[in-house]
């Protein structure tokens, strides 16, 4: 493709952009504002992306980690048209302007808001205040990248707070750096790598299970680091059990390259990367003990 007609290609989908969200109109939170209202409220957390909204409209999803159902599908709708005031829906903050992210970012939501944001309106409520989902991605995507600040304030989540996180089994979320540091008490509940959505009731049972042990669940808080599943889970667990659920996605990967100063999605030695341009894992066996103390209950295999 010649240089001038990619010019032309692209300034055609920045006015196409700019017209769709003039038509079809999304509030969506600050970074800032998204975490307060997490810390300030305990408020559980679904994010819904671009990978959401295919998965919810059967559309074909690509090389991704989870394949598309319709049982998928309709709960992701349930997530989204859910407006239980103990649970904050989150939607990435491309609404308003792109100016804010590197140039390849700016392309692929000028094509994607484009293209998709009249279906996405289907399913969306121009009185909600949505969250920002890009709370968990607060680094590599933009242009301005001192993060932090947004990744000092999001630690306040769990400042004292016993954790459970539910992951991948690969996933190792904390593993290697300061993310969690501020937590009294973590314990890990392992599920498959990929496509856990398949075992999406022997998950949230484990959860239940454990959540009977606990003498005062109610200050637990649980991290869900397993794609469309954790989407649904946290909704799921807020409701039934009352319980502080955040779908907290890459946020661990995003910290580690904002640690390493990273200006692409590498890859993180011991950790799946889903989103790396080669290879998603490269496996490190992890001999530390803290870690492996930590797992109450592994139902990955």
């Amino acid at each position: 493709m010649s240089r001038i007609l990619k010019k032309i290609k692209e300034s055609i989908r920045r006015y196409t952009y700019l017209i769709s969200i003039k038509k079809y109109p999304v509030k969506v939170l600050s970074l800032e504002d998204t975490v307060s209202r997490i810390i300030d409220e305990k408020l559980s957390v679904s994010r819904i992306g671009d990978g959401e909204f295919r998965w919810m409209m059967m559309d074909d999803p690509g090389d991704t980690f989870e394949k598309n159902s319709k049982s998928l599908s309709e709960n992701l709708i349930d997530v989204i048209k859910s407006r239980d005031s103990k649970l904050l829906v989150c939607l990435p903050d491309v609404y308003d302007g792109l100016d804010k992210y590197k140039p390849e970012v700016k392309v692929f939501w000028n094509r994607e808001i484009s293209k998709e944001l009249k279906k996405y309106y289907h399913y969306l409520d121009r009185n909600y205040d949505y969250g920002n989902s890009f709370f968990s991605r607060p680094y590599i995507s933009y242009k301005n990248q001192d993060s932090s600040n947004i990744f000092r304030l999001i630690k306040n989540i769990w400042n004292e707070r016993d954790i459970l996180i539910v992951e991948g089994s690969k996933t190792r979320f904390g593993i290697g750096n300061d993310l969690l540091s501020s937590a009294n008490n973590i314990n890990r509940i392992l599920v498959p790598a990929v496509n856990a959505y398949s075992e999406l009731e022997s998950i949230y049972e484990a959860i239940e299970e454990y959540v009977k042990e606990k003498e005062d669940s109610k200050e637990l808080l649980v991290l869900l680091a397993i794609g469309p599943t954790a989407t649904i889970l946290a909704k799921r667990i807020t409701e039934l059990n009352n319980i502080q659920a955040i779908d907290i996605g890459h946020l661990d990967i995003e910290y580690e390259w904002f640690l390493r100063g990273s200006l692409d999605k590498e890859l993180i030695p011991g950790k799946y990367v889903n989103e790396s341009k080669s290879s998603k894992f490269v496996d490190l066996e992890i001999k530390d003990e803290t870690y492996i103390n930590q797992i109450w209950k592994d139902i990955s295999k």
